[in-house]
């Protein structure tokens, strides 16, 4: 078992949809909640985790990365885990094998994140801002977010607005 730490609850509604962990060793992981029978709060809510590095959690949070597909084709082999969330804990409990991965687990085709619906929880130490940069001061802005430490979700979406960590 793999303990997790919560980094940010992604979609909310009546619990944890859509959030984000990371082990100790800093390794990503992006974990969907599925339907499972005894899915409660007693047994601990089932989440289908799936390892992922920075620059393509970076393009799911920009809206460029359809969520099923982060699942389908995982960028490393062995990247799939399910994760129990129970008591205020989350652990990555087992190593899913593709044999084990049912159609229920999978999240819906066609779910694109948008960096507003990013949940408020109160107990983050992130801020998420949204900024209009127009195409010429792209790079400008770049350098200047990462002069400041903060990290940019999309910088390549069409409408110009950027989500800022």
């Amino acid at each position: 078992m793999r303990r997790l730490t919560l980094i940010k609850v992604l979609e909310y509604y009546d619990v944890p949809q859509i959030l984000m962990a990371t082990d100790a060793m800093g390794t990503r992981y992006l974990c969907t909640l599925f339907a499972a029978p005894d899915n409660n709060v007693m047994t601990g809510y089932q989440y289908i985790g799936v390892q992922i590095s920075e620059p393509r959690l970076l393009a799911f949070l920009g809206g460029q990365l359809d969520l099923r597909e982060a699942y389908l084709f995982p960028e490393v082999d062995n990247a799939i885990y399910l994760v129990v969330a129970k008591d205020e804990t989350l652990e990555a409990t087992r190593l899913l094998q593709n044999n084990e991965i049912s159609e229920a687990m999978l999240p819906d085709a066609g779910y694109y994140f948008d960096a507003s619906d990013l949940v408020d929880d109160g107990d983050s130490d992130i801020d998420t801002y949204q900024l209009e940069v127009p195409i010429h001061d792209r790079r400008t802005f770049s350098t200047l977010v990462s002069r400041m430490g903060w990290r940019v979700l999309s910088l390549m979406n069409k409408s110009g607005k950027v989500a800022v960590l």
